[in-house]
C-alpha cells in the first residue's frame, strides 16, 4: 500500500497501481486558488472572487506502507476523538 498526504489533515491509503495513476495525475494538475476581494479592496467597488491556475510546484508526499501494517491499521477502524 501507499500513503499519500494532501494535505495538513487528508491521508489516503491507496494500491500501489492507484498511486501511480495518481502520481501521473497529480504531475499534469495544476495548483487552483480562490482570493476574496471585499469591495473596500476592490478596484471596481463590488467585491468578488480572483482565480488563479498554474503549475504546481510541490507535490504531495507518498510514503510505502507493508501489506501488513496497512490491514493492521484496518482493524483499529477509525480512531475514537477526545472531546
Amino acid at each position: 500500500m501507499v500513503v499519500i498526504s494532501l494535505g495538513y489533515n487528508s491521508t489516503l491509503a491507496v494500491t500501489k497501481e492507484d498511486a501511480m495513476i495518481l502520481a501521473g495525475i497529480f504531475e499534469r494538475a495544476h495548483k487552483w486558488e480562490e482570493k476574496w476581494v471585499s469591495k473596500a479592496d476592490s478596484e471596481t467597488g463590488e467585491s468578488h472572487y480572483l482565480y488563479y491556475a498554474y503549475p504546481q510546484d510541490d507535490m504531495p508526499s507518498m510514503k510505502i506502507v507493508h501489506d501488513r501494517i496497512y490491514e493492521m491499521a484496518k482493524l483499529a477502524g477509525k480512531p475514537i476523538s477526545k472531546s
